[in-house]
């Protein structure tokens, strides 16, 4: 690697630069040289100034530079040029951020969508998914993670309510416009008649993708209008017809989807309107904003099917409030950050923007090919070897200094040489961003070559094949040669190196030597100044007003305290708080003797640093790719820290329908306990139509595990645990347990948490028969199902047969039964026979310990987590309440009801029965009541009951 980082990198300080500590000087009262603040040459309109200064004594003369136009000045400008350009970079970056996305819902069920990535300047197709329902659109909004949705006005209403957050019927306009606050997206509802196919189908045709490659062969129909000379070679790109462009594009995607080919028209039909927006039409801007470069069609079926609610369950992903109040310059634009998730253990390990997206897409994409798969644990396998360490640091340190490199192409090609980012450092410009790309990158592909165990790895063959050494340097070489970074840095605009360019480097002689001039013009003017006006007189040089003689402001009189003389009169250009400015005959003479010499440099930079920018382009789809490829390389390594980090082993994928973990662990709950026990798992899907029908499979494992215990045991954790191991095996990560053969899952479903929202009208037990209801209709014999207290949510005998029946169908399926895990507290449906014994059902417990002799309550029961064969007969559900401070009386009479319900006793009558207590104080009560009526009463009645009252009261007492 040290060869390549010593061959450009070389821009120490120049003579123009060194020359700064000298530049300004001046002189006191006995003539005395006095140093000055060191000047700094800075990319504004700043005033350069020197002073005279007449004191009180007349023979004597002092020279001072003028502060203000030097601090105050420079400070102002700065803050505003500085916000302006955050604020075009802040536009930049959300506008390479944008996923549009079109999605439209026909009548028949027929779902089309299409979506363009604005970074990546790809349009994206869908195959037409035929009898689709509003999940497939859930799924789609998951996939796809857009900016923008574009909605058809025709689309179907399930799937409109999906893409806004299911509103509830029959709200008003208002209530739902109100529930998109809080969406991720922006929704559009667009006519359909920009879903329209012919239409759609033109604006493609008119893309002109791939005409640039492979073979002229022009193909023309009748209708075709064809220009002149078209075939003489006098055109760059040779004539294409629309029938021509038709078959290109056919072969790039399937052009019958005509639901998806009419959502990429509402698609381009948006970019048109932005482009429109965003640039004054006619500026050659417009024609650099959301291009489409690339056409390609995505698909579902090659990943896992997995749905919010199940990543949401698992913790796959969460994301939560960011505590810092103001986000940092380029950061977080949702105010949002990874909370506590699966993929928060590798987001953190990421050092790259494209490493953390592309990382991210794998998490919302498992893959079912199982090439992938191992192709990405072969790589983290290697990079986990020990011989490997050093290497890997290595990469590691230098991705952390790589950027996106895909912005600062961006603003190459706009023309605009300002920063990748809101901070002032070096990395904040785009030519100390390239640069530091390629010589980092170039240090990766030496680490890569020297990489143990790479060989054959498709990612490390695709480092070594894109990372062109020989071009890389010559594009760090040329940017080297050209741009000064530290000047560049200091003055916060591209300064170009001596010896580019002759002319440049004269003007800048000549603008280095006005200092001296300055000096010496002050100095003339300070001697014709009356000695008794006492004044300070300062000669300043502005860039685009010339050469201006500043003086004190005399306050009453709105003036300068000296104007000049009827011989040489200073004409009054412009006011401060402290000063007046003139310009008299000097100042217009040395006004057009040197110009604008400042704006003539800067201008002449600009120009070169534009020619830079042209040749660097040059090298777009190399630095991009280098960028893309860099991202994915942080992907895996991110991937390798991870396992390496949370002692994760590596999975054996396999096509046979199980899942077989030794030692399994949950990667979250480790993280929050000291020890954790870990368990193994074993079970087995059906194994389709073409083998035997038999009720489990053919290594025996069961087809469903069902299992019981008591609260608090760990059955939900562990529940997780083996779906989240199943889910990070087709991410292609390693996985927490000490051994795993995990076979392909193509639908991870689940019905474990009840996510309720005002916004949803289902009660909670609705969702959750939602859940189930989605899983039975998705399950295939390949799926994982995760049902845990399925039932809970309505009356006991309802819950405990509705969950019997789920059960007892899953099972019937046989060979395309699903693999099953499930977790539930309804005994009666074993103590019932509702679930009859069977080879591929096995019921499992989580294993306590109770001691009945313990005084405290936390001590008679002990959770031990672990897993064994058979079901248990009680969830200890009274000593959890008493665990959790219910109150001993509560407790006691839950147990008292147990035990009597155990014992078949009828509760009705025993609990009508009431207490000695209350008994004695009915009798009582009767005891009055009898005594009163037998009473004749004539007059004062209230007199008679208080008598007796207080004879009832006193046999009470006595007895």
């Amino acid at each position: 690697m040290a060869p390549h980082r010593g061959r450009w990198r070389g821009c120490g300080q120049t003579a123009f630069s060194k020359r700064r500590a000298a530049r300004e000087t001046s002189c006191d009262s006995r003539g005395t040289p006095r140093s000055l603040t060191p000047y700094s040459r800075i990319a504004s309109r700043t005033p350069r100034s020197t002073s005279q200064e007449r004191n009180a004594t007349p023979s004597t003369v002092s020279c001072s530079h003028s502060a203000q136009p030097r601090t105050t000045a420079r400070r102002d400008y700065f803050d505003q040029l500085t916000e302006q350009q955050d604020t075009e970079f802040a536009a930049d970056v959300d506008t390479l951020a944008e996923v549009v996305m079109a999605v439209n819902m026909t009548e028949r069920g027929t779902i089309g969508c299409a979506y363009y990535v604005a970074w990546e300047e790809k349009l994206c197709f869908m195959e037409d998914a035929k009898q689709g329902s509003a999940d497939i659109v859930e799924a789609l909004k998951l996939f796809i993670e857009p900016t923008v949705v574009l909605v058809s006005t025709k689309c179907d209403e399930d799937a409109a309510a999906r893409l806004e957050g299911n509103p509830t019927p029959g709200s008003s306009d208002g209530d739902r416009r109100a529930g998109r606050a809080d969406l991720p997206y922006l929704i559009e509802n667009r006519p359909a008649v920009e879903f329209g196919y012919e239409s759609a189908k033109n604006k493609l045709i008119k893309l002109r993708i791939g005409e640039d490659g492979g073979p002229r062969v022009t193909f023309v129909v009748p209708g075709d209008v064809v220009p002149d000379h078209w075939n003489d070679g006098s055109y760059e790109t040779p004539f294409a017809g629309s029938q021509e462009r038709l078959l290109r594009l056919s072969s790039w995607i399937n052009l019958e989807s005509r639901t998806t080919v009419g959502c990429a028209g509402a698609v381009l039909s948006y970019l048109q309107r932005r482009r429109a927006t965003s640039c004054v039409p006619g500026h050659e801007a417009s024609a650099s904003m959301f291009l489409i470069n690339t056409v390609e069609m995505f698909s579902l079926v090659g990943s896992m099917f997995i749905n919010s609610d199940t990543l949401h369950s698992l913790q796959i992903m969460s994301t939560e409030s960011h505590p810092n109040i103001k986000p940092p310059s380029g950061g977080w634009a949702s105010g949002s950050k990874e909370g506590l998730s699966v993929y928060g253990l590798f987001h953190q390990q990421a050092k790259t923007t494209q490493g953390r997206a592309l990382l991210r897409q794998y998490f919302l994409r498992p893959s079912l090919n199982i090439e992938i798969i191992n192709e990405r644990l072969h790589t983290i396998e290697a990079f986990l070897r020990p011989e490997n360490t050093s290497c890997l640091g290595h990469i590691v340190d230098s991705l952390a200094k790589i950027k996106n490199i895909r912005l600062a192409v961006v603003n190459l090609r706009r023309g605009n040489s300002g920063g990748l980012d809101k901070n002032r450092g070096v990395s904040s410009s785009v030519w100390p961003s390239l640069r530091n790309f390629i010589y980092f990158a170039l240090g990766i592909r030496d680490s890569i070559e020297e990489l143990n165990g790479g060989e054959g790895l498709g990612l490390m063959t695709k480092i070594i094949e894109t990372f062109d050494k020989q071009e890389l340097v010559a594009v760090g070489h040329l940017i080297s040669s050209v741009v000064d970074f530290e000047s560049s840095r200091d003055q916060r605009r591209t300064v170009v190196l001596p010896g580019v360019d002759d002319e440049l480097d004269e003007a800048k002689r000549t603008y280095d030597g006005i200092e001296d001039l300055l000096s010496q013009v002050a100095r003339q003017i300070a001697e014709t100044v009356p000695a008794e006006l006492d004044t300070r007189i300062n000669v300043i040089f502005f860039p685009q007003i010339g050469f201006l003689i500043s003086t004190q402001l005399a306050k009453d009189l709105g003036r300068g305290v000296y104007e000049g003389t009827a011989e040489d009169v200073w004409e009054k250009m412009f006011v401060t708080e402290q000063n007046a400015y003139y310009k008299n005959t000097q100042m217009a003479e040395m006004d057009q003797y040197f110009g604008d010499i400042y704006g003539r440099i800067c201008d002449k930079e600009i120009e070169i640093v534009q020619e830079l920018a042209m040749r660097v382009l040059e090298h777009e789809d190399l630095l991009n790719t280098v960028s893309d490829v860099c991202g994915e390389l942080d992907s895996f390594v991110a991937l390798a820290r991870g396992a390496s980090l949370h002692n994760f082993c590596r999975p054996i994928m396999t096509s046979d329908n199980v899942v077989q973990v030794k030692g399994g662990r949950h990667p979250l709950q480790e993280l929050t306990v000291s020890s954790y026990v870990a368990n193994d798992s074993d079970i087995a899907g059906g194994e389709g139509e073409q083998t035997n029908n038999t009720e489990s499979s053919a290594d025996g494992g069961p087809r469903m595990v069902l299992m019981t215990g008591p609260n608090y045991s760990g059955k939900s954790v562990y529940l997780k645990q083996v779906a989240i191991i199943v889910f990070m095996a087709h991410v292609g990560s390693f996985v927490p347990a000490a051994a795993a053969t995990i076979g392909l899952t193509d639908k991870l479903l689940t019905r474990i948490s009840t996510r309720e929202s005002v916004s949803r009208f289902q009660s909670a037990f609705a969702i959750d028969l939602q859940q189930v209801s989605m899983a039975l209709n998705l399950a295939t014999r390949r799926s994982l199902l995760i049902i845990d207290e399925f039932g809970k949510g309505t009356e006991s005998n309802d819950g405990a047969g509705l969950a019997a029946g789920v059960f007892e169908h899953l099972l019937q399926r046989g060979t395309e039964c699903p693999k099953v895990l499930a977790a539930t507290h309804f005994h009666e449906i074993f103590e019932a026979g509702f679930l009859t014994p069977r080879r591929s059902l096995v019921f499992t417990h989580m294993e306590v310990r109770i001691d009945q002799e313990a005084t405290d309550v936390e001590g008679q029961v002990t959770y031990l987590y672990n897993i064994r064969q058979g079901r248990s007969s009680s969830s200890l559900g009274t000593y959890c309440a008493a665990m959790n401070g219910i109150d001993m009386a509560i407790v006691d009479r839950a147990e008292e009801l147990i035990l009597l319900m155990a014992r078949g006793e009828n509760l009705r009558e025993i609990c009508a029965e009431l207490p000695v207590n209350e008994l004695e104080e009915i009798t009582e009560a009767e005891a009055i009541a009898r005594a009163f009526l037998e009473v004749d009463i004539v007059d004062q009645p209230k007199k008679i009951l208080d008598d007796i009252l207080g004879m009832c009261t006193t046999e009470t007492e006595s007895t």
